[in-house]
């Protein structure tokens, strides 16, 4: 007997499949449930901060200078260091570090036992040189009295020989006298010019040796006198006087002591002619020229200047290449005190009308290319450029438009967020 190979009946597969599908829903499910979990646990819901308390500025208007600031040394351009004039005592100090004084002012006085005996010396010298003189000239116009006396005697005596000669020429001519006296005659003239050129040649050298004898006692006199001169004047100069009106810097003489011969007693300098002495990087020394204004800044006080000086060359110092630039004061230049540092601003250009915030701890969080502009009750983060400084102020170049508010506190709590919400109560005008 045959039989069937399947006996029972198979169910149908549609039942399996619907199975299937429905065990596939349900994993799907699963899936999407810790997939959601998922996203809810590692990206939870964005920030909401809410600032109760804040200041804020009004985006204004105003001119900004495009400027160069560097350090600068106010520096007196006639400073005089007074010497003594010789070894001294000081015995008097009549002024303090710091006066102000005139010029002709005496500011100390000094003394010198030497100084005063060489000069009774050189005055007693100069009298006992000057009798001596004065005796020298008598006795040589006596000499000269006997000298031309003596040529005077020697030509009387020519004249007396010559007259005789032509006598006896006339006898002998007549035959009255020998040959022989009328030889003797001649001889006698002929001796008595002989007299008369020996008398004029003593008188010559006598006048010669006279004149070098006086030119030298004359010479004694002047140079005693030069030297007497030069012992008063520096007797006188040891009373010192201010050379030029000004201030004293420094005083290092002090009362009862002794000083050197050229040893600095003290420094004086003209507080009319100061300026002021900058070092400008070599760059920057190219975008300015002399007449550029400019301004020294002193604490909070703000003095006009002027550039009046540009060194053609650079010096190598530790910041670089630098050039030498000086500033003239506008103002009365003996209101600054020598040699103190202040600021120079050298002007470039100015920017008028330029958008700007006050500054404020918001330029200090972190981030300085944002600011929080306040919209309503929210305040949305925006992106800035920022430019020149201007004291307390500061520019704005993109990013912002006038009028806008702009929170000025800190960002430090919430910098991270591109939107916050506000209290308008809690806000503060700066």
């Amino acid at each position: 007997m045959t039989e069937p190979i399947i006996v029972k009946k198979p169910k149908k597969r549609r039942q399996t499949r619907t199975k299937n599908l429905g065990l596939y829903v349900f994993t799907l499910v699963i899936i999407a449930g810790i997939f959601f979990a998922a996203y809810r646990y590692f990206f939870p819901k964005e920030d909401k901060f809410v600032l109760d308390f804040y200041t804020y500025a009004e985006v204004g208007t105003m001119d900004f200078i495009d400027k160069i600031a560097t350090g600068g040394t106010v520096t007196p351009e006639i400073v005089i260091e007074i010497k003594a004039p010789a070894a001294a005592t000081v015995m008097e100090i009549l002024v303090a570090e710091g006066d102000d004084v005139n010029e002709g002012t005496s500011l100390l006085r000094l003394s010198s036992q030497k100084l005063i005996d060489d000069h009774a010396k050189a005055v007693a010298d100069l009298e006992a040189s000057r009798q001596s003189l004065a005796q020298l000239v008598e006795e040589q116009a006596y000499e000269i009295t006997i000298m031309q006396e003596k040529v005077a005697s020697a030509q009387n005596k020519l004249r007396t020989q010559q007259a005789n000669y032509e006598l006896q020429s006339t006898l002998y001519e007549y035959g009255v006298i020998a040959k022989a006296e009328l030889d003797r005659a001649l001889q006698e003239v002929t001796a008595a010019q002989r007299d008369l050129r020996d008398a004029e040649r003593e008188l010559a050298t006598t006048i010669r040796a006279q004149e070098k004898a006086l030119e030298q006692a004359e010479n004694s006199v002047a140079n005693i006198e030069a030297e007497l001169k030069s012992l008063t004047e520096i007797i006188a100069s040891l009373d010192i006087t201010a050379p030029i009106s000004g201030r004293v810097l420094d005083l290092k003489a002090r009362k009862d002591v002794e000083v050197q011969e050229a040893s600095i007693l003290l420094t004086i300098a003209d507080l009319s002619t100061q300026f002021v002495k900058a070092q400008i990087s070599v760059a920057n020394a190219e975008r300015f020229m002399v007449g550029s204004p400019a301004e020294i800044v002193t604490g909070q006080n703000r003095f006009p200047a002027v550039v009046t000086y540009i060194s053609p060359q650079a010096q190598q110092t530790q910041e670089g290449a630098m050039v030498d630039v000086h500033l003239e004061l506008e103002t009365d230049p003996s209101l600054f005190r020598p040699y103190s540092n202040v600021t120079a601003n050298i002007h470039l250009g100015i920017y008028r009308n330029s958008l700007y915030l006050p500054r404020g701890t918001y330029l200090t969080s972190g981030q300085q290319l944002f600011v929080y502009v306040i919209e309503g009750s929210k305040a949305a983060r925006r992106d800035v450029r920022f430019g020149l400084i201007e004291g307390n102020n500061i520019q704005i170049l993109s990013g912002l438009e006038r009028g806008d508010r702009v929170i000025t506190s800190s960002y430090d709590q919430y910098r991270h967020l591109d939107e916050i919400e506000i209290l308008p109560e809690g806000g503060r005008a700066q």
